[in-house]
């Protein structure tokens, strides 16, 4: 999708409701006169709530946007989640700008890639630290020292552990810690610098002796918990040797034994250095002013660089977008720059594998001594007995939109759990039958009730303190007024659709949301399904798995899949979650 000059404003949706939708990029687009936005999504109805208050139309899902009536939309969510919406939104023809990092691994800039061929939509992307006054002067400058040798890249803060409600530390959510936070911003800027040349050799190494200290945690972002804890390093270094072009070494840290945060860019050519000493991003402990300088033979000239209000470089990568949005050479080159920084990333990190505590924790197996904090249930066959209602239905549905035969229940069986457009997909049924089987499910919605003891469980739980959410394949809004119907809905804290995430089970989306919002550790919760799908998606997420056997499921299919767990009741999940004084009371 492109626009003509001179078509108005922009129609622009942001994507995500946390920090950097409410500091950054709202209220910075609301006050462009080249923008405005039709809408926020998140799929937390407090964080809709929030911006409906300030007057923005707010949606749970991106899957509610209707391509036509928008130009762009931002992407500012979690980490993990930044491919997956990405692909999303490419896939349905509309353009997209995804803050950094742009994507955790080679595999998803490669999916970014063919989204983007697929959907004739371009993406967009960078650091804004490249519209810098002082980081643009220095590029300019570039030239002026010959051939550049080496680039050596550098931020460290004094205080600077993020929590970001937590996820910023999960390995699993931001797919590392200062060098993918950090080190992306110091890479991208670098980009112009590095040309086309290939790393050879790469060296990394990693510490975190910062993470856990209170003292050490960002204190200009209270959007999180105090405590701080994580599987992630405070600290990257790293060496990078190119035989084609310079050598660069990095440093990233988010907290250090300095007074004060520095950010440092030096690059050493062939007849000269240049050197800026400045400080990125937001954090009040910064250098007064910014200093550019440029050394020949041992003599120092200190090159001017004119002031700019905190944050300013986000305005300007906003002047800028619009011409990016036009221009037919936009397309691939933000794919083909974050592919370079992922692959310098991923190879630091896989060199410092020694030291690194990143990878995906195994999912513990909870015990007596340390319960789980919250529960995620899947809905259908496990809280709600619905299994008849929705043979009934799909029989309704396949033979109003297919016609005569048999309908095959018995393989729809097998893939419940999953996202209902997506078991059309698989079983090459038409899509055309999800608004029969909806209609037919909700008429029917009288006759589904809850497994006997679930109340009960669900009491149980709430009263000893244990967070508890729902992970359907239904629609969120389908599920929600099923369960305030059956009068459970006020027992869970959050209830989350197939339709309020990027990418439904068996991808860990949907898994990996309900943490967030419980904001508990994957290894503080289990996952509860009668599906395979469950299954996967619990494991993905980091999550023990346990398999609920009370409802009408493939029991030797899911044993297969060697759950975790094997409850036969759900009185047997109070036994597992709570001490065992209190699972018997």
């Amino acid at each position: 999708m492109s626009r003509r000059t001179g078509e108005g404003p922009l129609r622009v949706a942001v994507v995500g409701a946390g920090w950097a939708a409410r500091s950054i990029w709202l209220p910075r687009l609301t006050a462009h006169p080249a923008y405005r936005v039709v809408a926020v999504v998140d799929p937390d109805p407090e964080a809709r709530e929030a911006a409906s208050r300030d007057a923005f139309p707010a949606l749970a899902s991106v899957r509610d946007l209707a391509p036509d009536t928008v130009d762009l939309v931002v992407v500012a969510v979690p980490n993990h989640l930044h491919a997956a919406v990405a692909e999303t939104v490419l896939g349905a023809g509309v353009p997209v700008f995804v803050e950094k990092p742009v994507c955790l691994s080679s595999a998803e800039a490669d999916r970014l890639a063919a989204a983007e061929s697929a959907g004739g939509a371009v993406l967009l992307a960078g650091s804004a630290a490249r519209y810098r006054t002082d980081v643009r002067t220095l590029l300019e400058l570039a030239e002026s020292v010959g051939t550049v040798r080496h680039v050596s890249l550098g931020w460290v803060r004094a205080r600077g552990v993020p929590s970001g409600a937590g996820w910023f530390t999960q390995a699993r959510l931001s797919g590392g810690g200062a060098l993918m936070d950090l080190g992306w911003h110091l890479l991208d800027v670098a980009g112009p610098l590095l040309g086309n040349a290939k790393f050879r050799h790469v060296l990394g190494a990693v510490s975190d002796d910062f993470l856990t200290d209170g003292a050490a945690r960002a204190g200009w972002r209270e959007d999180g918990p105090t405590e701080i804890s994580g599987d992630v390093e405070d600290t990257a270094r790293g060496f990078l040797v190119a035989p084609d072009g310079p050598s660069v070494s990095v440093t990233a840290c988010w907290a250090s034994h300095r007074p004060d945060d520095v950010t440092t860019l030096v690059v050493e050519g062939s007849t000269g250095t240049l050197s800026l000493t400045c400080t990125f991003g937001f954090s009040p402990a910064r250098q007064e002013h910014s200093v550019l300088t440029l050394t020949r033979r041992g003599q120092e000239t200190v090159v001017p660089v004119s002031g700019e209000p905190v944050g300013a470089e986000y305005d300007r990568l906003l002047d800028g977008l619009p011409a990016l949005l036009a221009d037919p050479a936009s397309r691939g080159l933000a794919v083909r720059e974050a592919a370079r920084n992922v692959d310098a990333i991923e190879r630091l990190y896989d060199s410092a594998a020694s030291t690194r505590r990143t990878a995906r924790p195994a999912a513990p197996v909870p015990h007596r001594d340390r319960p789980p904090r919250a529960v995620v249930f899947d809905l259908d066959g496990v809280v709600v007995d619905s299994f008849e209602v929705m043979r009934q239905a799909f029989t309704l549905a396949y033979r109003e939109v297919v016609g005569d035969g048999e309908p095959p229940f018995e393989e729809y069986n097998r893939h419940l759990g999953r996202y209902f457009p997506d078991i059309m997909r698989i079983m090459d049924l038409p899509l055309e039958m999800e608004g029969p089987f909806v209609r037919e499910s909700a008429r029917l919605a009288d006759r589904v009730t809850l497994f006997p003891g679930v109340h009960d469980l669900l009491r149980l739980l709430r009263h000893h303190g244990v967070k508890c959410a729902v992970a359907t394949g239904k629609a969120g809004w389908r599920a929600r007024s099923l369960l305030d119907r059956l009068g459970v809905l006020p027992l869970f804290d959050h209830v989350i659709g197939s339709d309020e995430v990027a990418r439904p089970k068996p991808a860990p989306d949907i898994v990996l949301r309900a943490l967030d919002l419980l904001r508990v550790d994957a290894e503080e919760a289990i996952m509860v399904g009668d599906a395979v799908t469950d299954l996967a998606a619990a494991r993905d997420a980091g999550v023990a798995a346990a398999a609920a056997l009370w409802g009408e499921t493939d029991e030797r299919s899911l044993l297969a899949a060697a759950p975790e767990h094997t409850l036969r009741k759900p009185a047997d999940l109070a036994e597992l979650c709570l001490p065992a004084e209190a699972a018997l009371a």
